[in-house]
């Protein structure tokens, strides 16, 4: 299954209007949708906006966002979400990140540029998660492993599996005003019990997709610790700790 693919399947999982009803968005707004991807919630902003740019490195992305998600109020860009000064875009009434921030450890300076493409008063959606692989019954070797690799790919700055719940510190820190903050329920990644086959299968797909981790353990741990996992999801006593952070803020 290819990444677009994964991606269509991961966004029947997410009630996305029940994070965006909380947005004050409006008709005549001009929103950038950072990390936009195949372009889900892109499209689902172009239905209370006026004017959507949805933004991604991917190329292969993009392209499904133009074959699948696009209307006459949105347009795609390929860029890098950490360089958007050279973009040369105009400023923004809300700007919308969904399970995109994680990738930049050293989010302050990140943060800071994509203040600058917010009007005053302008609002900025953040959803991250905390602790992806922090499920139960897990033996302690191997919550070990999860642990040493989140601090692995923080330290190199590939990765932050703890962003969700940096977010408020960032956020503060680039005085932001903090107006909406909740851990949201999801079907996938923080749930209780056992999982459906659809999610099993949802979960199989991405661990095969775990490159950096494969090569992190090697080829033997990495398929006791998948075997162990996914048998973990399928536990009567199964329980996710991740937690899926949605936070919106306001620039002063």
């Amino acid at each position: 299954m290819s990444i677009s693919e994964e991606y269509k399947r991961q966004a029947s999982f997410r009630n996305w209007e029940s994070y965006l009803n909380i947005l004050p968005l409006k008709h005549n707004n001009l929103i950038l949708d950072l990390g936009c991807g195949i372009g889900t919630v892109t499209k689902l902003l172009s239905e209370k906006a006026n004017n959507v740019i949805g933004i991604d490195n991917n190329a292969e992305l993009l392209e499904v966002a133009y074959q699948i998600n696009l209307n006459d109020k949105i347009n795609y860009l390929q860029g890098n979400l950490n360089d958007l000064d050279s973009a040369e875009l105009p400023l923004a009434d809300g700007i919308w990140c969904s399970f995109a921030v994680a990738y930049f450890p050293d989010f302050g300076p990140v943060l800071q540029t994509w203040k600058k493409l917010l009007k005053p008063g302008g609002w900025l959606a953040l959803v991250e998660m905390s602790g992806l692989y922090n499920h139960e019954p897990l033996s302690d070797a191997t919550v070990k492993i999860f642990r040493d690799y989140y601090l692995q790919q923080r330290m190199k700055n590939m990765y932050d599996f703890e962003m969700g719940t940096r977010l408020r510190g960032f956020l503060e820190a680039a005085e932001f005003i903090i107006t909406h903050e909740e851990d949201k329920p999801d079907p996938e990644l923080s749930f209780s019990g056992p999982a459906a086959p659809h999610i099993i299968e949802a979960w199989e797909n991405r661990f095969e997709r775990m490159y950096k981790f494969r090569e992190h353990v090697g080829e033997s741990t990495f398929q006791l610790i998948k075997r162990e996992f996914i048998n973990s999801l399928q536990d009567k006593n199964h329980v996710s700790k991740t937690i899926v952070k949605y936070i919106v803020a306001q620039k002063d």
